[in-house]
């Protein structure tokens, strides 16, 4: 019996995911076999497929190939190259494709835009997005509030981001780890802790990415008293394990208040290994307090972990410079050059656009 286009569909939606692109690919064969590449509503499950598979770049050739391109097949990619900060410029062209062939506007589209917007701190085209969802959208929903809210936060336009998150009709996690993480970014860590107290007496209750921007506040704010306490609420209340991210946090907040061994003894209680992202922070705090020893051994292991990056070489002879151990750093520089790695070059990155969509 041959399939038709909606069992088709439902399959290539169930193998939608990491791990499951040659079940996509194959699926796709079968497709362009029975003749229903005509079929656009198909199509965008095959875009939505493949990037859900990490395959945007392919997704993307699909739906430029298109001869008719619709709704599904824009929000399929839009949503797709949303969740990837590689691709947020492509999010640009699709839905600027979008307005030329006047195809509707619906509020996952629109959340798509506000993420792709947010990566890229492109306020001016973020401001433009919130206009088109007054005028598309007569509510605006939870999703779409949350969105806009991140999106003020992540270009620094966090009065704007509290006005949107107090015109949400009906507020959840997100909405208050979205305004929470808004005012760590903006260095305002009092604000983050009333708002999280606030949220507990709510009745709501907070995960990990909640905690994480707690302790993210905190430790750019010095709020170290506060900071053990959202960690300890963490484990203690809500029973969620500590991420690497939490600890990395823990390690760069008791390095600031001279606690440096305090931290590690924490991650030694934990039972994690170490990720290049906590060895960082263990080398940053060991350098900012002259740990030479700690230092050192924590930028071997990430030197051993990738030993082609020419940054961890630098970040040893650095605190060998620091301690005056020059023969070490002239050892560190022959041991990049024997293994032909070189340190990669600085530059700036600068965005000017007058360009409306």
């Amino acid at each position: 019996m041959t399939p038709d286009c909606f069992t088709l569909g439902n399959v290539l939606r169930a193998f939608a995911g990491d791990g499951c692109l040659v079940q996509v690919m194959q699926m796709h064969s079968i497709i362009i076999q029975t003749g229903f590449t005509s079929y656009t509503d198909l199509t965008g499950s095959i875009i939505d497929a493949y990037a859900k598979c990490g395959s945007i770049q392919t997704a993307h050739r699909i739906y430029k190939n298109m001869a008719k391109k619709d709704l599904i097949s824009c929000t399929a990619l839009l949503t797709a190259c949303g969740r990837h900060h590689v691709y947020c410029t492509d999010v640009l062209y699709v839905f600027k494709e979008l307005n030329r062939l006047q195809v509707g506007i619906d509020p996952v589209m629109l959340c798509s835009m506000l993420h792709a917007c947010a990566s890229l701190a492109n306020l001016s085209l973020g401001e433009q997005i919130h206009s088109l969802a007054v005028k598309y959208q007569s509510s605006c929903d939870v999703g779409l509030g949350n969105a806009l809210v991140d999106m003020y936060a992540k270009c620094g336009e966090i009065e704007n981001a509290n006005l949107a998150f107090n015109e949400l009709p009906v507020k959840n996690v997100i909405s208050w780890t979205s305004l929470i993480a808004g005012y760590a970014r903006n260095g305002s860590g009092h604000v983050a802790i009333e708002l999280y107290k606030k949220m507990e007496c709510e009745g709501l209750e907070p995960n990990h990415v909640t905690f994480l921007c707690l302790l993210f506040a905190c430790s750019h704010t010095g709020l170290t008293s506060e900071a053990w306490e959202c960690f300890c609420s963490m484990v203690g209340k809500y029973k969620i394990i500590p991420r690497m991210e939490h600890l990395s946090c823990i390690v760069d907040l008791s390095a600031r208040a001279g606690k440096l061994e305090d931290a590690l003894g924490l991650i030694h209680d934990c039972g994690v290994q170490s990720s290049a992202s906590l060895l960082g922070t263990i080398v940053g705090a060991s350098r900012t307090h002259g740990c030479t020893l700690i230092g050192e051994t924590a930028a071997l292991k990430l030197i051993n972990m990738d030993p082609k990056n020419s940054a961890n070489y630098v970040i040893l002879g650095s605190i060998y410079a620091q301690a005056g151990a020059w023969e070490n750093v002239w050892q560190t520089w022959k041991m990049m050059e024997d293994r032909g790695i070189r340190k990669g070059q600085g530059y700036s990155l600068l965005q000017y656009s007058q360009q409306k969509y």
